[in-house]
């Protein structure tokens, strides 16, 4: 009881604006004297401490302003605008949204849709999530994969999307739905690579998001997030090609190898003297099999199940190689043995000192036979390119008298000239 009796009652203080009367709590708090007011704002219980009752007070008495002049606004609603404010509480009473937050999020909104409906916006969003099945990126990346591996895809193209795709769920472990263009954009740069690189990657996201569209895992009949992202602007760069005393190094044997009696393997003297008087990409010549090799008729067929660009093209064989061609008259099957053959090959160039810039056989090609025709559509209708591409990267690389060089490497008229100032 003596204990009860000691305590200290809180001495209550007031402050009053208008019709409104604000208590303030006068007691002790760990020792010392401290001011404490309390109100309901928004309807919630507020509390707010002071060490001083000068501080207390107008605290105090600016809250008070503050809810009698909010008392007031309601006391000079007309009859109509106090029915309309009673009916709208009453209506947000089933959602439990309070009015001003609601009336927050629609003026948002509003401005977001730029005096766009929000109502149209609204349906228009539940229209788009209708039916759609949730699935997160790495599962719907392997059974992407699994669906082209089983149609068929091509090799090389798999490889890509594997590369792509992969690293692509690696990172997004979020379902599908919710990876935006932003989003896409951000991690493409993060990547790092080059123009082109981002480029392909960008092309195989929008592929797989294309497929999530039509399996129901996007919205169907409208453009997937993917198919927003910019493309990233590649200027391209320095085009690498081979000097025709290069090329003859490739074809014939050193000194050293006359010397040991050997020869340069006959798998990759195939794989240099095709690429190099054809311009066939690497991936396709892999895939080439000998039915498609017509040397009577004078053209390779490129199939359109074994083009990149899946388009049937005939690719000129040149009087220089047919001779190439002649020791493996009469064969059968597929001209190697594998996908590996051009990193044999590469590999092999690499031992006799060559430098290998990406793509150099078929960048030679296009560089020399542009000097020797000076027409780009025909080029690139034998390479399956663009004429334009072939006109902005390889015109005036070489000149004619290069060309006639190169072209006329045959197996008993190997060359030896001096290296152009630019090539590889």
């Amino acid at each position: 009881m003596l204990c009860h009796a000691s305590r200290k009652k809180k001495k209550a203080l007031s402050v009053k604006v208008g019709n409104i009367a604000l208590p303030i709590y006068k007691g002790m708090i760990r020792g010392r004297v401290r001011y404490t007011i309390s109100y309901r704002e928004a309807g919630e219980r507020k509390r707010e401490t002071f060490a001083t009752e000068d501080a207390a007070r107008a605290r105090a008495e600016e809250i008070a302003v503050k809810i009698e002049n909010g008392q007031r606004d309601v006391l000079t609603l007309t009859g109509t605008d106090k029915e309309s404010y009673a009916l709208a509480v009453r209506e947000l009473e089933a959602t439990g949204v309070p009015l001003l937050t609601a009336v927050r999020e629609y003026i948002a909104a509003s401005k977001i849709l730029q005096g766009g409906s929000l109502l149209a916006a609204a349906k228009d969003y539940a229209r788009r999530k209708t039916g759609i099945t949730p699935r997160l990126v790495p599962e719907l990346v392997e059974e992407f994969l699994e669906k082209q591996k089983k149609d068929g895809a091509r090799i090389r193209y798999l490889q890509s999307l594997r590369s792509h795709l992969r690293r692509f769920a690696k990172h997004f472990h979020t379902n599908i739905s919710s990876v935006t263009t932003t989003v896409i954009d951000d991690w493409l740069r993060e990547t790092k690579g080059t123009p082109r690189t981002r480029n392909n990657m960008r092309g195989s996201v929008i592929t797989l998001f294309s497929y999530a569209r039509d399996h129901g895992f996007l919205p169907k009949g409208f453009p997937t997030e993917a198919d927003a992202v910019p493309k990233a602007k590649d200027r391209g760069g320095d085009i690498g090609f081979l000097t025709p005393a290069q090329l003859s190094k490739l074809l014939f044997p050193s000194e050293e190898e006359i010397a040991a009696k050997t020869e340069v393997p006959e798998e990759a003297r195939l794989y240099f003297a095709l690429g190099a008087f054809t311009g066939i990409r690497s991936a396709e010549l892999v895939r080439l099999t000998w039915d498609a090799v017509n040397v009577a008729r004078g053209y390779i067929e490129v199939g359109k199940n074994r083009a990149k660009t899946a388009t049937r093209r005939l690719v000129p064989i040149h009087s220089n190689l047919t001779p190439w061609l002649q020791p493996f008259a009469g064969r059968q099957g597929k001209l190697f043995t594998g996908e590996k053959a051009s990193a044999r090959a590469i590999a092999y160039a690499k031992q006799k000192g060559i430098k290998w810039p990406q793509n150099c056989l078929r960048h030679s090609y296009a560089t020399y036979r542009l000097a020797v025709t000076q027409d780009a559509a025909k080029v690139a209708l034998e390479m399956g390119n663009s004429p334009s591409m072939l006109f902005q990267h390889y015109r005036e690389l070489a000149t004619p008298e290069d060309a006639a060089t190169w072209f006329g490497i045959k197996p008993d008229a190997p060359v030896n000239v001096i290296p152009m100032k630019g090539a590889a």
